[in-house]
């Protein structure tokens, strides 16, 4: 009895461990920036209040885990792709999406680098500073789209509507329409 516990105590600091080094990897590939998936509730609110039709094609900046791109995919988006440059997040899309058999695309790769005039709405949850970064981007490749920001309005720009989902409290889940 003494031996199975003692192996298993061994095995929680392995695992512990491990999912320690890969949270510290993770945030030093993405240069700072927290993985903080949203939760069932922001993802419902999500869904009651962002319309998007089929033939959109939409692409979600700092993706995560792809939960958000899967929410999209229920609604009968068929064209969704997801950008993520922290890796062992990246890798739980990827799991998640085989695990629910999801067609959305995730990509290893930082979106600053990748041509975003082929979408016509993004989606972001970004802290206010790398939402600040990649206005000109946007501006510059996605005229005529629609970006949605949850959480954070994009200094500097004017947003088309802003939607609260909390009635209580008009700070927090807050989304951000531009049209760009």
């Amino acid at each position: 009895m003494v031996i199975f516990l003692l192996i298993l105590l061994l095995l929680i600091v392995f695992i512990s461990s491990v999912a320690a080094v890969l949270f510290l990897i993770g945030l030093i590939q993405s240069r700072g920036v927290p993985y903080v998936p949203l939760n069932k509730k922001q993802l419902n609110s999500i869904k009651k209040y962002v319309n998007l039709s089929q033939d959109d094609k939409l692409v979600d900046l700092g993706c995560g885990d792809g939960r958000v791109l899967r929410l999209f995919e229920k609604q009968g988006v068929k064209d969704l792709v997801g950008y993520e440059i922290n890796f062992p997040v990246c890798c739980l899309a990827w799991f998640k999406n085989l695990v629910f058999r999801s067609k959305v695309k995730v990509y290893y790769k930082n979106f600053n680098k990748v041509d975003l005039s082929v979408y016509n709405k993004a989606f972001c949850y970004l802290l206010p500073k790398y939402l600040e970064r990649m206005k000109d981007k946007l501006d510059k490749e996605m005229q005529g789209s629609t970006v949605i920001s949850y959480g954070f309005k994009i200094k500097g720009w004017q947003p088309d509507d802003i939607i609260h989902t909390d009635k209580d409290n008009k700070q927090l889940g807050r989304i951000f329409i531009y049209k760009i």
